[in-house]
């Protein structure tokens, strides 16, 4: 009989704090996945941007994933990290059959340093995080600004929401009437200008980062913690009522847009992209080519007198679609 191959914790020697006393876990949600992060007797004093406080939950939920850290450098000699599928400051990304290993790299002299390691099962639900905590970290008491002490989560998030029928998209969000509405266009198209505009009538989700996801029940869009000019975040979500693109314009209206192929040229190049591979694509070309086809989608002209708010409002009262 073929001898079972390893899981990538057992190959490079990861331990597992299951039963060990001075383990600390905290738990965040986002998008319907818990996150676990837990910390051994090695880790030391760490803290989380404030955040992080709108997405703390106080146990395990139905979905869960486990990040542990370890606060040195594994001994990466002679293991076998796989094929190198992406190489581009700060990242080296390699895939093995069983999992995915991450390097953080920064130049030093005249070549790279590992500064730290993320090593993750093949479906992203384990992950190892290796390193300094003090490491490329920016600015003071602000705390972590990532859970996986990446420059940003997104890289192993956006994998995990390929195999729930869900994705990122580079758009800002809000709750009117307790239906979501999120704004999708180009850099400078006005999805922070249009939060500002909804700022004490609309429950703002974030301004740089949403996510989509299709439930048994429906679309719903789902705050992050990835925000960007503005500094509001929320873990709440809504039934997604609708998809709005943003054009700049001297007047105030909405008109809905029946022309699919259009509007995938542009959603398309909205999705935020993690290590990109051709099983993450399809999943995603699926999950966009329902969202398409289930939910209506809007051309909103705008300035910035902040009229469209009464056309928004009125549009998130009506039951069907314009």
């Amino acid at each position: 009989m073929e001898k079972e191959s390893k899981s990538i914790f057992e190959e490079f020697d990861i331990k597992n704090y299951s039963g060990e006393t001075g383990v600390s876990r905290q738990y965040f949600g986002i998008a319907g996945i818990t996150v676990c992060v837990e910390q051994g007797p090695d880790a030391g004093n760490i803290s989380f941007n404030k955040k992080f406080k709108q997405f703390a939950e106080e146990g395990p939920g139905r979905d869960n994933v486990i990040l542990r850290y370890h606060f040195r450098l594994p001994d990466l000699g002679g293991k076998d990290l796989g094929r190198e599928i992406y190489h581009r400051l700060p990242w080296a990304v390699y895939r093995k059959e069983n999992g995915w290993v991450y390097l953080g790299i920064v130049e030093e002299g005249k070549g790279e340093r590992v500064y730290r390691v993320g090593i993750f099962n093949k479906d992203y639900t384990r992950g190892m995080i290796y390193g300094s905590p003090v490491e490329t970290e920016t600015g003071s008491g602000t705390g972590k600004s990532a859970l996986s002490l990446f420059p940003t989560d997104q890289v192993w998030i956006a994998p995990l929401l390929a195999d729930r029928n869900a994705f990122y998209l580079h758009s800002s969000a809000a709750i009117i009437n307790g239906k979501g509405l999120i704004f999708v266009g180009h850099s400078g198209a006005g999805k922070s200008t249009t939060l500002r505009m909804l700022e004490g009538r609309a429950e703002i989700l974030c301004d740089d980062r949403n996510i989509l996801r299709r439930w048994d029940c429906g679309w719903k869009v789902h705050g992050t913690w990835s925000h960007g000019e503005l500094p509001y975040v929320s873990s709440s979500s809504a039934p997604l009522h609708s998809v709005l693109i943003l054009t700049k314009d001297t007047c105030n209206r909405i008109e809905r847009i029946t022309d699919k192929m259009g509007v995938w040229k542009l959603l398309l190049t909205t999705i935020v992209k993690p290590v990109v591979t051709s099983e993450w694509w399809q999943k995603e070309l699926d999950a966009m080519e329902k969202l398409i086809d289930e939910v209506p989608v809007y051309r909103m002209h705008f300035d910035k007198s902040g009229e469209i708010l009464e056309v928004l409002e009125d549009l998130t009262k009506k039951n069907k679609v314009l």
